[in-house]
């Protein structure tokens, strides 16, 4: 049986890399929100002043990524469009640092990619975690929270307890095998495609698919389904060349997500002004308490 090769996208395609705030200007995104600051989630606190969270921009896409090498970021294959200016904020907990992108390889079936930097960074990089996730673990997923980014602003943490790994999701691949889990003490956003789902600090899943809505607010927070990294570490360490150990355990069940659908949290859905997080934060309190 022939097998599909990664596509690769050479910096000449993804055109000239820019550098500094131009890169973050090009194009405003949400990410996390009502969550709490990264820099004292038990995920990042390993790493000291120093994080592998990386903000991607490409384009008019703006993403999240995580470092594993000094050279490769790990990220969610739709986060890579096929042409645009490109680069990335990387190396802290705030967007303080930019690094120009060399080439992207794109996984032939998974929503994974792996981008180059054109220089080694001296950030920290994340370790894979080299085991199975299973229903019950609890995690935690990093992102820029809930407002337009800009530098120094600081990443923030939420929740996450592994549902379920599941397939036949309404999106865009239905036959994608994804971990399922329910977010809690923050919600997911626009512009966290891409990120890290951390257990025991270690990167677990690629988040791929979410139920965050464009400029909404969900009351209840949100649901995303990531991308089991344990399940494509051979890819991952070729490319890379990122020493992964042993995989240890099995995947858990396959959930078939037609014959059990999801639970969403239920949740009140309104626009919102673009004024800033707290006016976010405001509407949101002030819907809770008129609910009570």
């Amino acid at each position: 049986m022939s097998k599909a090769l990664p596509r690769t996208i050479s910096a000449a395609a993804l055109s000239s890399a820019l550098v500094g705030a131009s890169i973050i200007g090009a194009a405003p995104a949400q990410a996390i929100a009502d969550g709490r600051n990264a820099v004292s989630s038990s995920a990042l606190s390993s790493f000291g002043s120093s994080s592998p969270l990386v903000h991607l921009q490409i384009g008019s896409t703006a993403c999240t990524g995580t470092l594993i090498t000094p050279t490769w970021i790990l990220t969610a294959r739709h986060c890579i469009p096929e042409s645009g200016n490109a680069g990335a904020a990387i190396g802290s907990s705030t967007l303080s640092s930019f690094e120009a992108v060399r080439q992207a390889i794109i996984h032939p079936t998974a929503d994974l990619a792996l981008v180059e930097l054109y220089t080694p960074n001296n950030s920290v990089t994340a370790d894979i975690y080299a085991s199975h996730v299973q229903a019950g673990n609890a995690g935690t997923t990093e992102g820029w929270g809930g407002y337009a980014i800009q530098n120094q602003q600081i990443a923030q943490a939420a929740d996450v307890s592994v549902q379920r790994r599941v397939n036949n999701l309404e999106g865009p691949d239905p036959s994608a095998i994804l971990l399922e889990g329910q977010i809690s003490n923050g919600r997911l956003m626009p512009g966290d495609s891409g990120g890290p789902l951390f257990v025991n600090g270690q990167l677990a899943g690629v988040l791929s698919m979410s139920t965050a809505v464009e400029g909404a607010a969900s009351q209840a927070g949100t649901v995303g389904w990531y991308v089991p990294v344990a399940e494509y570490a051979d890819w991952i360490s070729r490319y890379s060349g990122k020493s992964i150990p042993a995989i240890t355990g099995a995947p858990a069940p396959l959930v078939d997500a037609t014959a059990l659908p999801t639970f969403i949290p239920q949740a009140r859905i309104q626009n919102i002004p673009s004024t800033g997080i707290a006016t976010l934060d405001g509407f949101i309190r002030s819907w809770a308490a008129g609910s009570a």
